[in-house]
């Protein structure tokens, strides 16, 4: 096995983080490279939603790839030794137990992982029980930014102080007119109607959390957490067309937990030549039972974790949605559309003799064109298709 550089340690926070927020460096280093080195990345949560990802880091960039053609048995055990669950198999290296879990107290939990003949496990540790969110409400700054803000506390002098947050983000996208008709080399000209699920005039669109967002109060003589910005959007945004919503995800980490997770968000957010610590400093809390010496990257926690939806319309926060100019209009003949749709238009109406139509930024008709897609969401509160 190649020795481990610290320069390269930074590649594997960027693997690990990748599994959750799609980390992305163009700093590409002359290092020497562990091959197969294994990142474990998950939570144990109750009642639902237990998921354990297996990746590897090998081959420098390529670092991220299913473990083993031979699946993992991923299996969910209590410090008594007993087997609580065992994970659903995956081909693409995420393992799910959908089973509902009751953390029973006084029992403390781990990761017990079967992979390639090796044995490997997490240390137990003892779940975090997550209090309700008081609140996620938004601060708005005209043609500045939306900010969302959770706000949460814990009354039980016990509980730990320590949070973690994500989200999912949908929004509704409208066009500014409604196009009468489509074209493309495919179909020719097609008409359109409004209230069918083909139309271009409605469209979502979605993003999942890609940050690590933590936050604390261990050093408040309440264990309350205010207003705590978790997102900031800036303002002529999509997300503001017509009808946002944000589903807030929060849990409670125990202080270890935390401070691995702070240490990993610093170092991916730091800039310009600083790299991490040597990974066995803080290579988390798994172990090869069978090699104790071989490096894991990564770390299991448990809790429970509780949501929070909510929902801005457009007016609410002026200026901040999408500006287009709408006013330039083109007539094109049948013949032509081809050219206007080269230009970046698209058609609007008929014009006012057979064959004729009045052309205008695809943007404002086609909400394809401003990255929508027809994927709306099952919870969505408007009857829009």
């Amino acid at each position: 096995m190649k020795k481990l550089s610290i320069k390269l340690y930074i590649i594997f926070y960027c693997t690990m983080i990748g599994l959750v927020t799609g980390c992305i460096t163009p700093y590409e280093p002359e290092v020497e490279w562990i091959n197969d080195l294994l990142v474990v990345e998950g939570a144990i949560i109750a009642p639902y939603g237990t998921n354990i990802k297996l990746r590897r880091a090998n081959d420098g960039w390529s670092s991220s790839y299913d473990p083993d053609k031979a699946m993992a048995t991923v299996t969910l055990i209590t410090d008594d030794g007993a087997v609580v669950a065992t994970a659903q198999n995956s081909s693409t290296g995420k393992y799910s137990i959908t089973d509902s879990i009751a953390f029973q107290p006084g029992k403390k939990y781990a990761i017990h992982i079967l992979l390639g003949g090796k044995e490997y496990q997490s240390d137990f540790v003892e779940p975090q029980i997550t209090p309700e969110i008081d609140e996620v409400n938004y601060q708005y700054k005209e043609q500045e930014e939306v900010n969302i803000r959770v706000s949460t506390h814990n009354d039980n002098p016990d509980a730990s102080r320590y949070y973690r947050w994500s989200y999912q983000e949908d929004w509704e996208i409208v066009s500014d007119y409604f196009a009468q008709y489509t074209w493309s080399y495919e179909t020719g000209i097609r008409k359109m109607n409004q209230f069918s699920p083909d139309n271009i005039h409605y469209c979502w669109g979605s993003k999942t959390s890609n940050r690590i967002i933590l936050g604390k109060s261990d050093n408040l003589s309440e264990n309350r957490i205010k207003d705590h910005t978790i997102l900031s959007l800036e303002p002529f945004n999509s997300r503001f067309s017509y009808l946002y919503s944000i589903l807030v995800k929060q849990q409670t980490l125990d202080k270890k937990a935390y401070e691995y997770f702070d240490n990993m968000r610093k170092n991916v957010e730091q800039t310009g030549g600083i790299f991490a610590p040597q990974p066995t400093e803080i290579k988390g809390n798994i172990t090869c039972l069978s090699d104790p010496k071989e490096i894991i990257i990564g770390y299991i926690y448990a809790t429970t974790e509780l949501s929070y939806r909510l929902y801005i319309k457009a007016e609410e926060v002026p200026g901040m949605g999408e500006i287009f100019d709408c006013r330039e209009k083109k007539t094109f003949i049948e013949g032509e559309l081809d050219k206007a749709y080269g230009q970046g238009m698209a058609i609007l109406s008929e014009g006012d003799k057979a064959g004729i139509y009045i052309c205008i930024s695809r943007r404002c008709v086609d909400c394809t064109a401003r990255g929508g897609s027809k994927n709306k969401p099952d919870f969505w509160p408007n009857n829009h298709q």
